[in-house]
């Protein structure tokens, strides 16, 4: 095991879920700030979304409201539940895997409303990032000329790649 996949999931088992919901509800909608493809998500209004990471023994609670992922702490069985390893997971949320492999393979599953599931994984597969949409929508469009030809110099998505692309 990698040690980046080690490191997370220390993480994950020392610091409470609550933290781990709010902070992966924020990083989420702070991502799609911008993308036209997160309207697709209103048609998910007031569903739960469960994601338990098998190995580290965590199940991170959501809520979609107003356009939204919030984090739920009610006890109230999901419309969605995926489980998985941490390591598919990130394949997912990197691209480094697209969705129908990993849950024909069984690396993930799926339980609940099935529609809510299937809109859910098309979303995932669907989803390309928009980077000046982004920072548009972020900072403004002054700002966002600006930074987006240092970004590109940088490139931290390959770098996140890199980082976790390695997670055997």
């Amino acid at each position: 095991m990698s040690p980046t996949l080690n490191a997370l999931q220390l993480f994950l088992n020392l610091v409470p879920e609550s933290l781990h919901g709010r902070a992966t509800a924020m990083t989420c909608n702070h991502l799609l700030k911008g993308q036209i493809i997160s309207r697709r998500l209103e048609a998910l209004e007031n569903k739960r979304l469960w994601l338990t990471i098998l190995d580290s023994d965590t199940c991170l609670q959501f809520r979609f409201q107003n356009g939204h992922l919030r984090y739920d702490a009610s006890r109230e069985k999901p419309d969605i539940h995926i489980k998985g390893e941490l390591k598919y997971f990130l394949q997912l949320a990197m691209r480094n895997e697209d969705a129908d492999t990993l849950f024909f393979a069984r690396q993930l599953s799926m339980e609940g409303n099935t529609e809510d599931g299937l809109l859910l994984k098309n979303f995932l597969d669907a989803m390309e990032f928009d980077s000046e949409a982004h920072l548009q929508a972020w900072l403004g469009a002054f700002v966002a000329r600006r930074a987006l030809p240092v970004l590109r110099l940088v490139k931290p998505g390959k770098r996140l790649q890199e980082l976790f692309g390695r997670l055997g």
